[in-house]
């Protein structure tokens, strides 16, 4: 559809006699603002096609493209970067890199380090409405608003710092020098859809990140924490929609069958039921609200977001998701609430991963 017009362009084919062409990306303009990344190989008179991505300005103004020799009409373009290798897009940009941000501390966060989790007694069940809004799906404490409030003032002062950050500035957000330029070149913000991460977010990179330079943000069920206790157990999207909906997007992430008050999180069915096998600590008095999620349930939804994030074609990208996520993505590594680190993707190997 052109940006400029209310009516959708009618679909054209069109042919292109190349004379000459080599293994590697060719770029067709498809308007002012769009193309379309062509990865191919030859051989012979013949070629293939490996892959396709659409492409904006913003993030192909680094590639400098001229007009293929063998061809009279002025879309079509062979990249000057071509290396004769095929290699993808990305290799010839910048390694991609994932900012991960643990949530901020909850009330859930409280009660299970006050009276330990899975301690003997412990429980989950809430029979009275105050104590359920604090623990099901649970929101920021009192501790976890102030954690945001500072991640918000880093984030601020190394943002406005412009070109010329300073040690202070990056090292506040445990950055080292090389990426002190982190925010700078984020390009998409994903989120689990747990209350405590949207609130982290809201709070904490909302302001100087997400308004003040567009970044679209996603929220993606695959990013929630395992279920454990209720305090995994996540709100409905007509909820989240109510409350968060004029900065994230609540459809890309989700499944297109899904209905807005469907659960979205981890639901047994009845053959987990009857086949579920307690790996909480039990036997003690220990009553839980929830059957937990099963590792190998977990091991496929992480290995589910591990490629998805892998696959996007951002080269940086921020999760705000849980402990629980970051100890899979990271083999075993913990992180504080609030805590922030900056990680190539490539060095990221969970041993999880399916």
């Amino acid at each position: 559809r052109d940006s400029r017009s209310s009516q959708p362009h009618h679909s054209s084919s069109y042919s292109y006699h190349i004379t000459r062409m080599k293994t590697g990306t060719l770029l067709v303009q498809l308007s002012l603002h769009a193309y379309i990344f062509l990865e191919v190989s030859t051989l012979g008179s013949a070629f293939s096609i490996h892959s396709l991505t659409m492409k904006t300005t913003t993030q192909t103004k680094s590639t400098r493209c001229q007009q293929h020799p063998g061809n009279t009409n002025t879309g079509l373009y062979e990249s000057n970067n071509n290396n004769g290798g095929g290699n993808n897009d990305r290799e010839q940009r910048q390694k991609k890199r994932l900012v991960l941000i643990r949530h901020g501390r909850t009330y859930m966060n409280d009660l299970i380090d006050g009276t330990h989790f899975g301690a003997p007694g412990f429980t989950d069940v809430f029979r009275d409405t105050p104590s359920r809004d604090k623990y099901q799906d649970s929101p920021l404490a009192a501790t976890g608003l102030e954690e945001t409030k500072q991640l918000n003032e880093r984030v601020r002062n190394l943002v406005l710092s412009g070109t010329k950050k300073g040690a202070s500035e990056y090292e506040a957000l445990s950055l080292s020098k090389g990426d002190a330029s982190v925010f700078d070149e984020l390009q998409l913000v994903v989120t689990s859809p747990l209350t405590r991460a949207l609130q982290t977010l809201e709070m904490g990179l909302y302001e100087h990140i997400v308004k003040a330079r567009g970044i679209p943000c996603i929220a993606l069920p695959q990013a929630a924490e395992r279920v454990y206790l209720v305090s995994d157990i996540g709100k409905p999207r007509c909820q989240l929609r109510g409350a968060y909906d004029y900065f994230v997007d609540f459809d890309t992430g989700f499944h297109d069958a899904l209905r807005d008050d469907d659960p979205w999180h981890y639901v047994p069915t009845e053959d987990d039921k009857e086949q579920y096998i307690e790996w909480r600590p039990h036997g003690e008095g220990q009553v839980y609200a929830c059957l937990g999620e099963p590792q190998h349930n977990f091991d496929q939804r992480m290995t589910e977001l591990y490629q998805w994030l892998n696959e996007r074609d951002e080269d940086v990208i921020a999760l705000v998701c849980h402990s629980g996520v970051i100890q899979w993505l990271l083999n075993g590594t913990k992180f504080e609430n609030c805590e922030l680190r900056v990680l190539d993707m490539e060095s990221i190997k969970p041993e999880g991963l399916q």
